[in-house]
């Protein structure tokens, strides 16, 4: 299952002179199968091609339109998984005697369970100990639904809307919204020339540190790598022996309690191949500006559009903020949500984290969530005059408070506790690592080399 939360006394987390006002939750899908096509060569230490972990998923339903009956009914089937093998093109049923078999990076029947334990946390917390979120849902303006197009991530939205609210605690049917992917804000995945560009510099950059160093996983570990060169690396993409495929088959075969290849007995090399992966995939959002705007940077916009947006003390900000989520306009919203849900990814977590500047560079598991909780003081405090009238944010990962370094000088947080940064604090962060114009900044610079990279040798630059 996914990370608790942590609460273990809610009045330390909660401070009585402090109101919770707004509460926005990012999370990674739950477990899946393997996405990366390298585990060929693990089946012969007993590790399964095929996973028969979607039982929940094997029987579906579809809508019919039939001009006849002039509604639309309903239809049921089940799916099976059918392959072919280069040695024998003729069907082969996966199955073989099995239901329930997955396909590639589907959310498994544990992924399932996991977000359900992620919403039943949630409720736990936000309904029954703070009493912040009404019992049962009724309103759609209460609560703001949203996924990325991928289904691992909306099934896991599903799951965590029922945990947190069961079938029998609501009478309205909930929403759940998408986006058109030239749109999407929720992973940073989506495209933009100057931020493959840079992704790119900063991959062949760890490349250029950690490949040497990989030679002894590579070694540790060669019996189960597909590519002719036998190697371990990072910065390419069209070596099936990339670490962060290695180490995601990895993390989802633990995460099933799969029995891996006995190289993996070897925590040494495991964790040597994921910080590699992780440095690869996330270190330019730590250390450049042009990745953090690019990246994540409209979501970043669009949270604190959510908390400000009919707040008289920035709603002067409307125009500036519809600009960094490349917006012409913004609709202000007729009530600002009590809840939103964003169903997302790992490199989501990682983009956010490392352009906070709180990324632990540990694995993300399955249903890793980034939450961030807007607060009103009651009473008036010192930190009013440098702060704004007494609003504060605070962000956390899988329910433990981050401390932000942004927040930390006095006059920037609340009282003697770092983690809740004034709102204007707050503010001015988030406004530093948003686009002003996406769409165009998508089209700058290209061709130049990040500026933290001016010292790596021309095979980066050669990536321009």
């Amino acid at each position: 299952m996914g990370p608790p939360l942590a609460f273990p006394g809610v009045e330390d987390h909660y401070p009585n002179s402090l109101t919770l006002k707004q509460v926005q939750i990012l999370f990674r899908h739950g477990e899946r199968t393997p996405v990366h096509r390298s585990i060929q060569q693990w089946d012969k230490w007993g590790f399964p091609i095929f996973w028969p972990l979607c039982v929940s998923s094997r029987s579906s339903r579809t809508g019919l339109i039939n001009p006849k009956i002039k509604e639309v009914t309903t239809f049921e089937y089940e799916r099976e998984i059918e392959t072919l093998t280069e040695e024998d093109p003729s069907p082969l049923f996966a199955t073989a005697g099995n239901k329930g078999i997955c396909t590639e990076g589907q959310l498994t029947d544990r992924g399932r369970l996991s977000g359900l334990y992620l919403g039943e946390q949630l409720r736990e917390l936000y309904v029954d100990k703070l009493a912040f979120l009404p019992r049962n849902f009724t309103k759609h303006s209460d609560i703001y639904l949203r996924t990325t197009g991928i289904v691992r991530s909306r099934e896991t939205l599903q799951q965590v809307f029922n945990g947190l609210y069961p079938l029998n605690s609501h009478s309205a049917t909930p929403k759940i919204l998408e986006r058109f992917p030239f749109e999407e804000n929720l992973h940073p995945m989506v495209h933009c020339p100057r931020l493959s560009e840079l992704r790119r510099q900063f991959r062949a950059a760890a490349g250029k540190k950690w490949n040497p160093q990989l030679e002894e996983a590579s070694q540790v570990l060669r019996d189960i790598l597909s590519s002719p060169e036998g190697k371990i690396t990072v910065g390419d993409d069209s070596n099936k022996d990339e670490a962060w495929a290695i180490v995601d088959t990895y993390s989802s075969a633990l995460a099933h309690n799969i029995k891996t290849p006995p190289g993996f007995a070897n925590r040494q090399v495991v964790n040597t191949v994921a910080k590699a992966a992780l440095e690869a995939e996330f270190v330019g959002y730590e250390k450049n500006a042009e990745m953090k705007q690019l990246g994540m940077g409209r979501f970043f916009a669009e949270v604190l559009q959510r908390m400000t947006i009919g707040d008289p003390i920035v709603s002067d900000n409307v125009a500036e903020i519809s600009q960094m989520l490349g917006q012409k306009e913004t609709k202000v919203y007729r009530k600002v949500p009590l809840l939103a849900l964003y169903g997302a990814h790992d490199s989501s977590i990682g983009a956010i984290l490392s352009s906070l500047g709180v990324f632990d560079n540990r694995w993300i598991n399955f249903t890793s969530h980034i939450t961030f909780e807007l607060f009103e003081e009651e009473i008036k405090s010192s930190t009013w005059s440098l702060g704004g009238p007494g609003k504060f944010v605070r962000v956390k990962y899988n329910g433990r408070p981050m401390t932000i370094s942004a927040c930390q000088p006095r006059g920037k947080h609340w009282g003697d506790d770092g983690s809740f940064c004034t709102m204007a604090a707050f503010q001015e962060l988030l406004r530093s690592v948003s686009p002003r114009d996406w769409s165009s900044q998508c089209k700058e610079h290209l061709g130049g080399l990040a500026p933290e990279l001016n010292e790596v040798s021309e095979d980066v630059s050669a990536l321009a």
